[in-house]
């Protein structure tokens, strides 16, 4: 499949970045390279045995995670050769993928390039190496009565944006040439916003955008960012450069048991919405209709035309440049050597040809 690379156009001033920046200095206060069970050291290289290890997931245990559950559940971990796997809920105030993988405390984290890129940059010695999500989640959302269908609509509209995603709407602005003097930017507090026609639209993810207002009875429509000059991965999972170096077999363990887990997962929804809600989500009380909407929207940030050659979980040489062009545009400039290695990746698929029948 051929991407269109993206190439930085020169960039205003992006508020938002003094936050990263300050996010990369306290992780590194964080990062003294303690070594714990998290990190799986002490086990034994190529023997297919290795220690207990955590997982540091980005967020709150739902449908993004159902992947690494199924293969929980299939012992694919196991089989992989690790005794146990644990899966640590993200959340607001949880330890941040990148810190609890540099101290240590977790193996591998999931987690956004966002958050990884100024890490590294901070000193962090950390790489991505794989992606769940091949384009990024987040999704301009407009009412089908008065859509929004891309940048070119967005002069003299009211857009909301919570806290959290304002680096990725400066980003996606700049990316189009827009700014403030353009659009009026307004905080998110729900979405009712939209629905009571508040504003003109609100950034969000595709997994809970357009589609869930119009199973709860309100016509939505939306565009993906990722589709509009910001073609970045999601869901990335982070290692250690150490593990890297020192415990590759140990990390191409994990990779080839997530890759199965997600294979799983989405050959068969139902049970990867099942045990979002009845395991590993239960004390969320998840509504199972709205997660396997969701469920349905990540699928095909997941599974593209680039996975269904090379696999789930690969990122592009071109990706790779999408992603680090996406970034500058959020004032975060990095290479995409120091921000990226599938070298293992590869490895997984290269020794398991089988991943991709």
């Amino acid at each position: 499949m051929t991407r269109t690379r993206t190439t930085p156009r020169p960039r205003r001033r992006i508020a938002g970045l003094a936050a990263a920046v300050a996010a990369a200095g306290l992780l590194l206060s964080a990062c003294s390279g303690s070594d714990d069970a998290g990190s799986g050291d002490g086990a034994s290289e190529g023997t297919g045995s290795f220690d207990a290890i955590s997982v540091q997931l980005s967020w709150l245990k739902n449908q993004q995670f159902a992947g690494e559950y199924v293969a929980v559940e299939d012992d694919l971990y196991t089989d992989a050769g690790f005794p146990e796997v644990t899966l640590t809920a993200g959340g607001s105030s949880a330890t941040s993928a990148e810190a609890a993988v540099a101290t240590g405390q977790a193996f591998v984290g999931l987690s956004s390039p966002l958050i990884t890129a100024p890490a590294i940059q901070g000193g962090a010695e950390l790489k991505i190496i794989g992606a769940t999500y091949q384009l990024n989640p987040f999704a301009l959302v407009s009412a089908a009565s008065a859509p929004i269908a891309g940048p070119d609509d967005l002069t003299g509209k009211t857009i909301a944006v919570s806290d959290s995603n304002t680096l990725v709407w400066n980003a996606f602005l700049a990316a189009n040439d827009l700014d403030d003097t353009d659009v009026t930017t307004v905080p998110l507090s729900d979405t009712s916003m939209l629905t009571t026609g508040q504003v003109d639209g609100f950034i969000g993810y595709t997994t809970t955008g357009a589609a869930a207002l119009e199973n709860a009875g309100f016509a939505a429509t939306e565009f993906l960012l990722a589709d509009e000059g910001l073609p970045m991965v999601g869901e990335v999972l982070v290692t250690s450069q150490q593990a890297i170096d020192s415990q590759p077999e140990q990390v191409k363990a994990f990779l080839l048991a997530t890759v199965q887990g997600w294979q799983g997962a989405l050959a068969d929804p139902e049970r990867a919405v099942d045990l979002t809600v009845n395991t590993y989500g239960k004390d969320q009380q998840y509504d199972a209709d709205a997660v396997a909407l969701s469920f349905d929207r990540q699928a095909t940030l997941i599974e593209t035309e680039e996975t269904a050659t090379h696999g789930i979980l690969t990122v592009s040489d071109e990706l790779q440049q999408g992603t680090v062009d996406s970034l500058a545009f959020a004032g975060i400039d990095i290479a995409a050597e120091d921000l990226f290695d599938l070298s293992l990746l590869d490895e997984v698929y290269a020794e398991n040809p089988d991943l991709l029948s």
